[in-house]
């Protein structure tokens, strides 16, 4: 029989969460079935979710049932450690009981191997928990020395890093702060950051510094990249009340950037931002070579919601 992975999807966005595993497996041949919250598909990629933003746990599979009594033949004299996740809310007035019928002869200890028991769609999906997201690393790059208002998460940073696909290298030619390059040197990328700002760049620079990560950053335009044969880039361009530009001069500035990435992306690689959800660019990407693989909506708090695209050079 071969393995099959699960992989437990933050909530607020799925489809999001959705997106970034495909990204992560990286090969859109993979079958995945979906129920709400959950994915499942073949492979051995317990641990995905070690390196994600969005997955909060993933590992083998070992069963689907819609009968606790067969979960428990399972799991009956032996010893786990369980997690219990109840993601249709409509299920949690029968948690109690089904979770008498699930752990009845079974020992429940934190010595124990882990194991997942969630409730979703009208079934229970039993896993061996093998990855979990990383909080402590995305908790610890949200306190580098240096930000600013506007500021991306460490979490939404490394959902961008992830969803632009990196083969072997990250560039960021808003960088800003750094949060990004931050995120692709954490994943073991070689991360490049540019700006046209010399005091953004002498912030990153104290930034990774102060994580003791290491990018090559350069002074230079994201609309005239000295750059070829990148494979993945992956930046936050500016937008909203902390930015210089305003009008038709900040469509300008995208328009500009989406030639100059086109050029200097390889063929195949990947393009993922983050911008107002007011704007809209399907077109102007289409203009300059780049393929639509995905458009994300991201609440990020009252006056903005964030529009994530992720496209691929022609």
């Amino acid at each position: 029989m071969k393995t099959k992975t699960y992989a437990v999807l933050k909530g607020n966005n799925y489809f999001l969460s959705l997106a970034e595993l495909k990204a992560l497996l990286n090969d859109d041949s993979v079958e995945i079935s979906y129920f709400t919250g959950v994915a499942v598909f073949e492979g051995n990629k317990g641990n995905i979710a070690n390196r994600s933003a969005r997955i909060k746990r993933s590992g083998e599979l070992i069963y689907i049932s819609d009968d606790p009594k067969e979960i428990n033949e399972i799991l009956r004299g032996g010893c786990f450690w369980i997690k219990e996740d109840v993601i249709m809310g409509s299920q949690k007035d029968n948690l109690y009981a089904i979770n008498h019928e699930i752990k009845r002869g079974v020992k429940v200890s934190k010595e124990c191997e882990k194991i997942d028991i969630i409730l979703t769609d009208g079934v229970i999906i039993l896993g061996k928990i093998k990855g979990q997201i990383d909080s402590k690393s995305l908790l610890a790059h949200e306190k580098k020395p240096f930000s600013q208002s506007g500021t991306m998460n460490p979490e939404t940073s490394r959902l961008l890093v992830n969803l632009s696909r990196p083969k072997k290298e990250v560039l960021d030619p808003f960088v800003g702060t750094g949060s990004i390059l931050i995120e692709a040197r954490w994943l073991n990328y070689e991360c490049i950051g540019s700006d046209l700002d010399k005091k953004m760049l002498q912030k990153t620079k104290a930034n990774l510094n102060y994580f003791n990560y290491d990018c090559n950053l350069l002074f230079s335009s994201a609309t005239n990249l000295p750059f070829h044969h990148i494979t993945s880039i992956a930046t936050d361009p500016p937008y909203g009340r902390s930015t210089k530009n305003k009008g038709a001069e900040l469509i300008q500035l995208y328009e500009e950037f989406f030639s100059s990435a086109s050029e200097t992306l390889t063929k195949g690689g990947f393009l993922a931002f983050a911008t107002d959800s007011r704007f809209n660019f399907i077109d102007k990407l289409k203009e300059n070579s780049f393929i639509i693989k995905g458009l994300h909506y991201l609440y990020s708090h009252k006056s903005l919601t964030r529009a994530v695209y992720v496209v691929q050079k022609k």
